[in-house]
């Protein structure tokens, strides 16, 4: 890209993946953002990301730290190149001009829903549709978000996926045998008890268990893609009485790929959800209406509160994708939002 050349945003989609010292992504800073550059600390622990930000064009760059992004060894963190990993492109917003290029795929911020998601079928296929529109492409994923006065398109955010962490050997067959129900016939036992750790040992539950008596949780994210939280049993109906301060089991919650960082869970999720369901799935495969829904801008909650268990799902209203998913002891979810409403 040369100064004073023709700006399209589908010349800028192709600077996607590229590093930061690439002559063509310099050249598109150079023309489009003052020179601006992004840069990443690498002394400030969980920095990976840094944007160059053109309200008055609408346009955002978005650039990573590649060994996060590639999912490298964490050491490498924060000292590897960084590469543009995101692009948004923003109409007339409060805080933004519209951006003045053609926009990619043809699209224009006249087209309203059903037309941009006519556009984007021809390339990429059905979306998933909730608050936004996602697509998953070859090479990156794209969501468009629409004005709420007109439903017309609003922006247009295009970024390259995490890279899962490679399996572990034998961790799908560990993982099946941690199905949902076994976790939910544990809850309310004390963090100590035999019969506890006796299980979940071979999840590594020894070397987690200073973590749950500082932090009430035993954190197997970067092993596993789980989580469990405990509570005092006295949150709980099946808590043990005789010792109501105890901290006991109460949420199982299982991480898809790189949600907080994770490995993705290999095993069995409650009533057959997968981490590719959209929003738009979720009752057709518990089988009934929600009891909670709780939707954000970027993000959403919805629970049942079965009889065995809470089941509340977690998922990216950016992505149209289920983040994480966790059963929780009964009760333990009115105990947690007791709060909510006041």
């Amino acid at each position: 890209m040369t100064p004073g050349s023709t700006v399209t945003g589908d010349d800028l989609l192709r600077l996607l993946a590229r590093a930061v010292d690439d002559p063509a992504v310099q050249a598109s800073l150079d023309q489009l953002a003052r020179g601006m550059q992004p840069e990443v600390d690498a002394d400030d622990d969980g920095a990976f990301v840094d944007w160059v930000t053109v309200n008055e064009i609408g346009l955002e760059y978005g650039f990573q730290d590649e060994a996060f992004v590639r999912a490298w060894d964490p050491e490498r963190r924060g000292h590897t190149r960084l590469v543009l990993t995101q692009l948004y492109f923003y109409g007339d917003t409060p805080r933004t001009r519209s951006f003045p290029y053609p926009l990619p795929f043809g699209l224009d911020f006249r087209d309203d829903r059903h037309a941009v998601q006519r556009k984007l079928a021809a390339i990429a296929g059905p979306c998933r549709t909730y608050i936004r529109d996602a697509w998953t492409l070859p090479a990156f994923d794209v969501t468009t978000a629409y004005r709420a006065d007109t439903n017309l398109l609003e922006s247009i955010y295009c970024h390259i996926p995490h890279d899962p962490w490679l399996p572990l050997r034998d961790e799908a067959a560990l993982a099946q045998a941690f199905p949902p129900n076994l976790f939910a016939g544990l809850f309310g036992l004390r963090w100590s008890d035999e019969r506890l750790r006796t299980i979940l040992a071979p999840l590594g539950y020894a070397e987690a268990m200073a973590g749950v008596r500082s932090e009430h949780m035993a954190d197997f994210l970067l092993t596993h893609g789980l989580e469990l939280t405990f509570a005092p049993s006295r949150q709980m109906a099946m808590g043990d009485p005789r010792y109501p301060r105890s901290l006991a089991l109460a949420v199982a919650t299982f991480h898809s790929s790189r949600d907080m960082d994770a490995r993705a869970w290999a095993g069995e999720l409650p009533c057959n959800l997968s981490f590719s369901d959209a929003q738009s799935d979720l009752v057709a495969r518990v089988g009934e209406a929600p009891d909670e829904r709780i939707d954000s801008d970027r993000s959403g909650i919805v629970a049942w509160h079965l009889e065995a268990y809470s089941l509340v799902v977690v998922y990216s209203n950016i992505e149209n994708r289920i983040l994480r998913v966790s059963v929780m002891a009964p009760g333990y979810w009115q105990v947690v939002h007791a709060d909510d409403g006041e």
